[in-house]
């Protein structure tokens, strides 16, 4: 699919059939190209078992036809409806303490249950069916927010998990061995002994935590590909995409795992925030772009995107086009606003879209109309979606989050920290990256990173081999490398499985002046003040975790001061044809920085032109760059030759002032 679009998301369910037509002229006048429909309303389509409504929605989609705005028709098999519910109980959560909780808010189903995929594929199936070839249809969403939601420790959960641990370690014994079921004579008989690892206010082990997330993680990932392969099955040609919600810190999925087997076009809801001035905030919500991309060619579908806050109308005037254009940068391709207009009743009520509660459009609405204005204009140019081919690769790893989230008496900077620190040292820079799975990644690059990856398993270790081996320069952090695929902790020299790469021993650590237990007294550290330097130079004072090496083939760069005597705290080595740099701290932007703009210069990664701080910028075409202004000052950028905009009649020379958000 060519050009960009912006769309909104349409709940016509919510409304007034006689309301249907206002809306909809009231998009075309506003140049929305593209309706985001059905999510969320599975008893519209379905009020009780064996009976479809579609009428209400053939009116629907011819309407957004005859209009010539596209539809997504999202597969709405979440929340659940309550009929289904009634007659499956088991498909209703359980928590900690294994009692049934009444499905009071959305995504309170247990997606694992064989009963409610058995339905929901069958309604996917029907839905497909019904409009898979309607004109209007763009493609199919699949679903809305998987990964979102709640865990259910059900006895029916349980009883699949065993089933999926028996497939995983074929013998019970192999089972003990993983867990190290010797540790508090918790030895396992048989796989019937097993229980969900949680019970009321106790969790277990840290082995059998990470199973059972695993396990969650592939009952989740799993049931996208099957609702994928449903929409596949009836017509292979129709786009998919999915705002999923894989990042979700209380459920989640290991993305990576899976996104190739289920997503044409890779789906986000786009929320940077309502203050554009957070700008780590920001940062993080490109960073879940770049996620969701992983290694995929084709662009974003930001298939939500913010238009208000709860509880606040708006954000601040020009803000939501400066959104639109940062996420254009970032490889997106539609913007489509949540919501259209915002609703009188629901969990949402005061999530604000770009219509009033009484239908009326406020100053969002005519925002939203420049961005698609403006958006046609530059389609007929043909210069987005952005394409790129990014020189860097930063890991990512759900089990490592899922491991520094359940220790986090040692893991003081976990993963998803180290991974925001590193992807901001990069965005502030306007460094292009793919975030990648060291299990399966597919492209070349000159720089891999790798941002506390706690877990490294044969598949992670032989990707980082053979990366060095033939050439490439690799990057890691402090607390990379700790335990193995059973969430063990190495009992070889650290990092584990990959030390020799590195050359280096981890031969212990300090949590620093911060720590209250596990590391030197506060009272040793009073008047004493551990850097970061180099030559002399201070390069950062953020030092509170620290590893120390042993040299073993490793060259100092960098040296950590103010411990009882200089300590190496970045070093590199050569391997093969390549380096091999290990970090003695966790990543942390302004030490990380440096790192990068060493490394950029000499691996001769491609930049951006220079800009001042907050100018976000890439190279569109061979003499077309976009600038974006995130913040809210007017800011000066130096040119070296003359420039016209696209945008108006502008001309510069010598330098082009951007106005706030402009």
């Amino acid at each position: 699919m060519n050009g960009i679009m912006t769309g909104v998301n349409y709940h016509p369910h919510d409304w007034e059939e006689s309301r249907w037509p206002i809306d909809i002229d009231l998009m075309k006048k506003a140049n929305i190209k593209v309706v985001r429909l059905g999510h969320l309303c599975w008893d519209s389509f379905q009020p009780e078992e064996n009976r479809y409504t579609f009428d209400w929605f053939d009116r629907v989609i011819e309407l957004f036809n005859e209009a010539k705005i596209k539809v997504i028709l999202d597969i709405p098999t979440r929340p659940a409806p309550l009929w289904l519910h009634r007659k499956f109980p088991a498909i209703d959560i359980c928590d900690r303490n294994g009692i049934r909780q009444n499905p009071v808010f959305r995504y309170m189903e247990d997606v694992g249950d064989p009963n409610f995929q058995k339905y929901a594929l069958e309604f996917a199936s029907a839905l497909v069916k019904r409009y898979g070839h309607h004109p209007a249809l763009l493609g199919f969403g699949l679903c809305n927010e998987i990964g979102s939601g709640y865990i259910s420790y059900s006895a029916s959960a349980q009883a699949r998990f065993i089933q999926w641990l028996k497939k995983k370690y074929e013998t019970v014994e192999r089972l003990n061995r993983a867990w190290a079921r010797q540790r508090w004579s918790r030895r396992l008989s048989s796989f019937e002994d097993v229980t969900l690892p949680v019970s009321g206010l106790a969790i277990g082990a840290p082995e059998c935590i990470l199973d059972m997330r695993r396990f969650y993680s592939d009952e989740l990932g799993k049931y996208m590909v099957r609702l994928n392969q449903v929409v596949k099955s009836f017509d292979n040609t129709i786009p998919t995409s999915s705002n999923h919600w894989s990042e979700n810190p209380e459920v989640g999925f290991d993305y990576l795992k899976y996104y190739r087997k289920f997503v044409d076009y890779p789906g986000i809801g786009f929320y940077p925030g309502g203050n554009p001035e957070d700008r780590k905030s920001v940062s993080s919500a490109c960073l879940n772009i770049d996620h969701r991309i992983g290694e995929h060619d084709n662009p974003m579908w930001a298939l939500e995107f913010q238009t208000g806050t709860f509880g606040g109308f708006a954000c601040p005037d020009k803000v939501m086009r400066m959104y639109a254009y940062l996420s254009l940068i970032h490889r997106n391709q539609i913007v489509c606003g949540w919501t259209w207009r915002s609703m009188y009743g629901g969990e949402e009520q005061y999530l604000f879209g770009l219509l009033d509660h009484s239908g009326v459009p406020s100053k969002k609405y005519y925002e939203f109309k420049q961005i698609g204005d403006e958006f046609k204009m530059l389609n007929k140019m043909g210069l987005f979606p952005r394409k790129t081919k990014p020189q860097i690769a930063i890991a990512y790893s759900f089990e490592s989050r899922v491991v520094t989230d359940y220790a986090k008496s040692y893991y003081r900077s976990g993963f998803l920290t180290q991974i925001q620190e590193v992807y901001y040292s990069l965005y502030v820079r306007n460094l292009d990256c793919n975030i990648v799975d060291l299990r399966n990644m597919t492209k070349e690059y000159k720089l891999l990173i790798i941002p506390g990856i706690a877990l490294i398993d044969p598949q992670s270790e032989h990707t980082i081999r053979e990366f060095v081996k033939n050439g490439g320069t690799v990057v890691m952090t402090a607390y990379s490398a700790k335990v193995d695929e059973n969430n063990q902790v190495y009992t070889t020299p650290l990092p584990g499985r990959v030390n020799d790469i590195f050359g280096i021993r981890v031969t212990g650590f300090d949590q620093g002046k911060t720590s209250d237990d596990g590391g030197i007294s506060n009272e040793l550290y009073k008047g004493k003040k551990v850097v970061i330097s180099h030559d002399g130079a201070t390069i950062s004072e953020a030092v509170d975790y620290y590893e120390i090496l042993e040299l073993l083939t490793a060259q100092k760069v960098c040296d950590l001061t103010g411990t009882n005597e200089p300590m190496p705290v970045l070093t590199v080595n050569q391997y093969g044809k390549g380096k091999a740099y290990y970090v003695a701290v966790p990543a942390e932007q302004t030490f990380f920085g440096y790192i990068l703009d060493i490394l950029c210069e000499e691996l001769s990664i491609e930049k951006p032109p220079a800009v001042p701080d907050g100018i976000a910028v890439r190279k569109i075409s061979e003499d077309v760059y976009l600038y974006v202004n995130t913040i809210g000052n007017e800011i000066k950028i130096p040119i070296a030759s003359p420039a016209k905009s696209l945008f108006g009649n502008g001309c510069y020379k010598g330098v082009i002032p951007l106005s706030g958000y402009e």
